[in-house]
């Protein structure tokens, strides 16, 4: 009994075991006791926080990228850059069932979409993911193609094509460098494309959704997110169609004639707001393929040698000479064409009279113990200041510098804008290289040579917005190629102001510097207009090869009430001609003889030298004869029969005043067998009469109001030797033979 009701005392190990419970036991309490701590934070303190990160772990977000704004040209209608609706390719590796199965795609996308085979197979290993970009920006082809090969292997879901929108450049190359392009991503990178990307760009809008690790919805009760896209607005060029494409016909075509080492460049502006009617360069390159060099660039590209590493190099060097705007990044040696602004100078603080003053010229001059020649070698004698302006005598201009003196030069070279870039529109514009610049002295001999427009260096931007301040009456514009923003419908947001009110010189400073120089290029100028025109032949000191030169011709027109200015650089052409009377004035003429029409600018009221012929076919001979003869035309009838059934030239042909019409009657067919003669180097005289004389019909280019002194043929539009229709017209393209600077 007694041992019955004995206490029952533990063990050591006992108690120990029992004091190692007890201590898990604290020890789970006091853990969850932190634990709740820790979840009424969590729902008390940082709710919002959290519930965030929560549902970040089971939402996806898609982006709905926005549409880009158009570019138009000055009209609002003419679509230069647009977005067009495009497909991109992804595949579900998730989705795919095999390695059969991929390798059957890998084999169809890659031969569609000129992929690499082993990438296809690589993205589509991914087995937990169920986006992988295939290929971006399919055309038209591929897109039909891809979804044919989904249709015919039930690849529904597999395959799959996400609508985004990809840059299209309606006409390629036109005004390449002005307008710029975009990246993959759609954002501008250079050109206007870049300078407006803020308001062309739009905003991207997205849609969220709950989803799970690999992709598929889920019903959380949170529900679906969509917020739209905004397109962006688009932007009105000033550029002007028609101009635009006319100065590109003639810088390439000049470019081809004079086989430059550099560029021909070209810009044509309204002098009176600024605005950029038109700017090309040539070489120029595709938009719509701008990572690729374009011709001549690739025929560098092909002749480098090198390392891999060298030539990859290269290419990227050549891309970015390629895209290259230097019409503004680009600085020159304005030469003669400066003298504009010398002379403005000089007239507007009386420096020189514009009636009494005159200048010597011996052929060279001496100023601060150097000799600076003239580029006529007898000199020019004694000028009056027209005189010495027209003749572009540099000795006479050292001695127009002298008198206006540093200082005032300095001033007046800072307040025609050549200290600072213009404030254009235009990315990556270049500043000035001058005095101020390169910390060198300026003193009398500098005085003398800057200004003839060398040793120094501006931008043809800057350049021709100067010279613009003399077309216009004394006023700086700022160059601009944009005018206005407007929405999907057509509605204007935004229009751009630019200040044009500075005045730099009088208007009758303007005048007199117009009156000496209208027409007084002859190979500038157009029959049936007064053209103000100054050439320059700046020689090129930065390059290692000697004789290097930038011919180069300004011009505004009309003289009588200027609209627009003219600017051609042609740089270091070969071929034997230099000067920029023979190099750049024959483009300025090409380019002003068809702008000033299309600008609605009527020429002056000439004697009429050509005909458009009428409609002579089922006349009868007698009478048709009769009406072109009255014409002062040669009529020459072929066939014995009495009416006419063909003629040539055709109805609304124009013709010279002294052509010939061939009449066709009865069993008389027309027939190629009329060789064209060889009329090169002839005067007007002889080449005109050698064209006639052989039953052929001539039209004129580049003489200037019936002046056939001093000039030559320098082109035919049928070469010598050639077979063609009795009556053809044949254009003969004539060249003063000038040697202004």
């Amino acid at each position: 009994m007694a041992s019955a009701n004995r206490k029952y005392t533990p063990s050591g190990s006992g108690r120990m075991t029992v004091a190692r419970s007890r201590g898990a036991l604290v020890i789970v309490l006091v853990l969850l006791s932190l634990l709740c701590v820790r979840f009424a934070y969590l729902q008390l303190f940082d709710p919002k926080d959290y519930r965030t990160q929560a549902l970040d772990q089971y939402t996806s977000s898609v982006t709905i990228p926005a549409k880009r704004g158009a570019i138009y040209a000055n009209d609002a209608t003419t679509e230069l850059a647009v977005s067009a609706t495009v497909y991109n390719c992804f595949i579900s590796p998730f989705d795919i069932e095999d390695d059969a199965q991929l390798n059957k795609i890998a084999d169809g996308l890659s031969t569609i979409l000129s992929v690499d085979r082993n990438e296809i197979i690589e993205k589509g290993n991914k087995k937990k993911t169920k986006y992988q970009i295939i290929k971006k920006f399919l055309s038209e082809t591929e897109e039909q193609a891809v979804r044919a090969f989904i249709s015919e292997n039930e690849f529904v879901g597999i395959i799959n094509l996400e609508e985004t929108t990809k840059r299209y450049y309606r006409y390629g190359s036109f005004a390449a460098h002005l307008l710029g392009f975009t990246g993959s991503d759609n954002q501008g990178l250079s050109g206007l494309e870049s300078t407006y990307d803020e308001y062309l760009a739009g905003v991207d809008g997205k849609s969220v959704k709950a989803a799970d690790a690999y992709g598929n919805e889920l019903d959380s009760g949170v529900g679906s997110t969509y917020i739209p896209a905004t397109d962006g607005m688009s932007v009105v060029t000033t550029l002007d169609w028609t101009i635009q494409n006319t100065v590109e016909k003639y810088v390439r075509q000049a470019y081809e004639e004079h086989q430059p080492n550099g560029r021909v460049q070209c810009i044509v502006m309204d002098v009176n707001n600024g605005e950029l009617l038109a700017s090309a360069i040539y070489p120029s390159f595709d938009l719509n393929n701008y990572n690729n060099l374009s011709e001549l660039y690739q025929q560098k590209y092909d002749t480098f040698i090198g390392t891999d590493d060298e030539r990859s190099e290269y290419r990227t060097e050549l891309l970015y000479e390629m895209w290259n705007n230097t019409n503004a990044s680009q600085t020159y040696e304005p030469g003669s064409t400066f003298k504009i602004i010398t002379s403005a100078i000089a007239l507007e603080e009386n420096a020189v009279s514009f009636e009494t003053s005159t200048f010597n010229c011996v052929g060279a001059y001496t100023i601060a113990g150097t000799k600076i020649h003239c580029h006529k070698i007898a000199g020019h004698g004694t000028q009056r200041f027209s005189e010495a302006l027209v003749n572009s005598c540099n000795p006479a201009f050292i001695q127009i510098g002298t008198a206006i003196g540093t200082t005032t030069f300095k001033k007046y070279f800072d307040e025609f804008g050549y200290t600072q870039v213009t404030g254009s529109d235009i990315v990556g514009e270049a500043s000035s290289i001058y005095y101020g610049t390169t910390g060198a002295q300026f003193q009398a001999l500098e005085l003398a040579i800057y200004s003839f427009g060398q040793t120094f260096k501006v931008t043809p931007i800057q350049h021709i917005r100067a010279v613009s301040a003399v077309a216009n009456g004394g006023y700086l514009v700022v160059p601009h190629a944009v005018k206005s923003l407007v929405d999907k419908d057509g509605n204007v947001v935004k229009t751009f102001e630019y200040e044009s009110s500075r005045q730099v010189i009088s208007t009758d400073t303007c005048n007199k510097i117009i009156t000496s120089l209208t027409n007084s290029t002859k190979n500038a100028s157009v029959s049936g207009y007064n053209i103000v025109s100054k050439t320059g032949t700046s020689e090129k000191r930065d390059t290692v090869r000697e004789d290097d030169y930038i011919s180069s011709c300004v011009s505004f027109a009309p003289a009588e009430d200027p609209q627009i200015a003219v600017l051609v650089l042609v740089d270091d052409p070969t071929g034997g001609q230099h000067f920029g009377s023979a190099v750049a004035a024959p483009i300025v003429a090409n380019i002003l003889g068809e702008t000033l029409p299309h600008l609605g600018i009527t020429p002056n009221k000439d004697e009429e030298t050509t005909i458009a012929l009428s409609e002579y076919r089922e006349m009868s001979v007698e009478k048709a004869k009769q009406k072109i003869e009255e014409l002062g035309l040669k009529c020459v009838v072929r066939g014995n029969g009495e009416t006419v059934t063909e003629q040539l030239p055709s109805a609304g042909t124009v013709i010279s005043k002294d052509g010939v019409v061939i009449l066709y009657t009865e069993g008389a067919t027309p027939e190629v067998n009329v060789k064209v003669p060889n009329v090169l180097n002839y005067s007007p005289t002889n080449a005109i009469k050698t064209i006639l004389n052989s039953n052929l019909n001539v039209s004129i280019k580049g003489i200037f109001n019936n002046d056939f002194t001093n000039c030559k043929v320098i082109s035919q539009s049928v070469s010598a030797g050639e077979s063609v229709l009795p009556g053809t017209v044949i254009e003969l393209e004539f060249l003063y033979e000038e040697a202004i600077e």
